[in-house]
């Protein structure tokens, strides 16, 4: 998958963003109607409130794993990371169900010393794209 990168500031505090670059998007919007988001706050930061860099590096694998569960078998698809303020935050759509909670609780099992929230809500007209305050798509 390839990643389109942006860093800009919110609230005068750096905001970095990470999107797949899906040729369109919006012909997901019908299947995909739950936003979920999982977010990770970070056990390292700098004052601004991104990881310091030796810790950011051993995310990598997370990160993969945390796209990789989300998105199995065709049950939503990742479009933005977001990272800011002390935690990183990995946006999905996703169809209606209960996977959602199952796969976070798997994932909090496998890692104890990691601090992990999850939160969906309906958002079939995807308004949170829309309204988010950078331009993602």
């Amino acid at each position: 998958m390839e990643w389109l990168l942006k860093k800009t500031e919110f609230d005068g505090l750096p905001l970095h963003l990470r999107r797949p670059n899906y040729e369109n998007i919006w012909e997901f919007k019908n299947e995909y109607t739950e936003l979920i988001c999982v977010t990770h706050v970070f056990e390292s930061v700098m004052e601004n409130g991104l990881p310091i860099t030796e810790y950011n590096e051993t995310l990598i694998d997370f990160d993969g794993e945390i796209i990789e569960k989300f998105q199995t078998e065709n049950n939503g698809i990742i479009f933005l990371i977001e990272t800011f303020g002390g935690a990183r935050r990995y946006w999905f759509y996703g169809k209606k169900s209960n996977s959602f909670s199952n796969i976070f609780e798997s994932l909090k099992r496998k890692h104890p010393n990691k601090e992990l929230e999850l939160d969906i809500q309906n958002d079939d007209g995807w308004g949170f794209i829309k309204e988010y305050p950078v331009e993602l798509y």
